[in-house]
């Protein structure tokens, strides 16, 4: 992955010149075909996908809206209209998060649609690429619709979800706007992406680093059982998490100590991700690099400034928890004098944002599968197991749990959900769990049509109203 990639933005606007006219092809054509030929100018346009990735996820709030609309942050009152659905199809961060995940989303499609055209390198290759492009596809899709999917995460599958925007945009003025698809519609696609994407992706990728932060085959499966989870589908939630699961240790452990999985990084040093990283940003070798990348979250929650640990949350915690006393810690002392006494994330310890980005990491995949078993076949050991395996970690003193400490399997998905919160808290999981579990958010009496963000208005009104607004806007 590279910070600076000129290959895409140079794809359409090269000139070209010939004696015979009839021999011009489009400067399209030409330009695409010298790309896409050889393996590392199809490769520099995937990293171009990876960096757009990136840089919907951290660039404007996509990463901290599923925690700051939750009773896990205390935040500053510029936030609130999110909390209270009151943003409006205009707002800066509404319109940038959508622009951002299709601007990923095109480049993605640029990769899967040319290479088979293009192409004269490697076949293997070739579909291992295209297969890395349906993962950044899948999960950009993904993040769009729990955003601005009206009812994709409480079950309701004809509600409007997303444009399918599956081939490269050629222009607003070609007659290519489409409407927006059903959320199920969305879904099945996402599933579709994942699926293909499985069979062609490696297990490892070329070093430890490109492991973690570019697309494998336990990455595909992890992400498949995120969205059967949401999906409401937890027999195919399970049998996804099996697959991940079964990397382990091959390529997978939890990591035992919790300042190693996320390390103090006061310099902004390149920091190494675990082998508990499925799937993640890799902004502090980036940084390393010379350049000036920001995961655009360091700085929010380290001056406290945005946001801030709500104290009744860090009260949930069971006695002993490391989570607690060494993920939870002060931040900043000097600089923010309001707001000195305030705790906030050790995770994203770097003032200057230079941190590694958790996307998946493999406690989700065991919590998810011990909730999918769960929920379809009651109080279970091997749920049970997978349970106690994340919170023991943190709690290495605590007595595991036994089947006799749940009254019910709804007790034990309690549990789960339990940890879940307190395992991910900060990563941008738990307000579409609550969501997903009809638990009430930070506002507990919004509106469930007010619990997406409005479409851009500018969608709206370039597409002649085609592509419709949400509900409760």
């Amino acid at each position: 992955m590279k910070n600076k990639i000129t290959i895409i933005a140079g794809l359409f606007i090269v000139a070209i010149s010939c004696n015979k006219k009839l021999d011009i092809a489009p400067e399209n054509t030409l330009v695409e075909r010298d790309v896409f030929k050889t393996e590392a100018g199809a490769e520099e346009a995937l990293s171009e996908a990876y960096f757009n990735f990136l840089k919907a996820e951290t660039g404007y709030f996509a990463y901290t809206y599923g925690d700051f609309t939750t009773p896990l942050l205390n935040k500053s009152v510029n936030y609130n209209i999110y909390d209270l659905g009151e943003a409006t199809p205009v707002d800066y961060n509404v319109v940038g998060t959508w622009t951002a995940f299709f601007k990923a989303i095109n480049t993605a499609n640029n990769v899967i649609t040319k290479i088979p055209v293009f192409a004269k390198f490697s076949e293997g290759k070739q579909k291992e690429f295209i297969a890395e492009g349906k993962f950044i596809r899948a999960f950009s899709f993904l993040n769009l619709l729990c955003l601005y999917g009206d009812g994709a995460l409480s079950g309701n599958m004809n509600g409007l979800g997303l444009p399918l925007q599956l081939t490269p945009f050629e222009g607003y003025n070609t007659g290519e706007i489409i409407p927006r698809s059903t959320n199920g519609e969305v879904y099945n696609q996402i599933v579709k992406d994942l699926k293909e994407s499985i069979v062609d992706l490696p297990e490892r990728q070329a070093d430890e680093l490109k492991t973690r932060s570019r697309a494998t085959k336990g990455a595909a499966y992890a992400l498949l059982a995120r969205v059967y989870l949401y999906m409401g589908n937890y027999a195919e939630s399970a049998t996804a998490a099996e697959s991940a699961l079964d990397l382990i240790p091959s390529v997978y452990s939890l990591t035992t100590g919790l300042l190693d999985l996320f390390p103090p990084n006061p310099t902004g040093d390149a920091k190494s991700f675990t082998s508990e990283y499925i799937f993640g940003l890799p902004v502090s070798q980036l940084v390393s690099k010379s350049t000036s990348l920001s995961n655009g979250i360091g700085d929010a929650y380290f001056y406290k400034r945005s946001f801030w640990v709500n104290p009744d949350f860090i009260n949930e915690f069971e006695p002993g928890d490391l989570r607690m006393s060494q993920l939870i810690w002060k931040g900043d002392s000097v600089y923010n004098p309001n707001m000195l006494n305030e705790k906030t994330t050790f995770k994203f310890n770097n003032n200057f944002g230079r941190d590694n980005v958790p996307l998946i990491r493999l406690p989700e995949v065991i919590l998810t599968r011990a909730e999918a078993l769960a929920r379809s076949g009651g109080i279970n050991e091997e749920s049970i197991d997978l349970l106690n395996r994340v919170r023991s970690r943190s709690l290495p003193f605590a007595t595991p749990f036994a089947a006799g400490d749940f009254a019910n399997g709804d007790d034990l998905v309690s549990k789960i959900l339990l940890q879940r919160k307190f395992e991910l808290a900060f990563e941008g999981f738990y307000r579409y769990d609550l969501i997903r579990t009809g638990k009430p958010l930070h506002v507990p009496d919004i509106p469930d049509n007010k619990k997406v963000l409005p479409i851009p208005q500018v969608e709206i009104d370039i597409s002649h109203g085609l592509i419709k607004q949400n509900s409760g806007y």
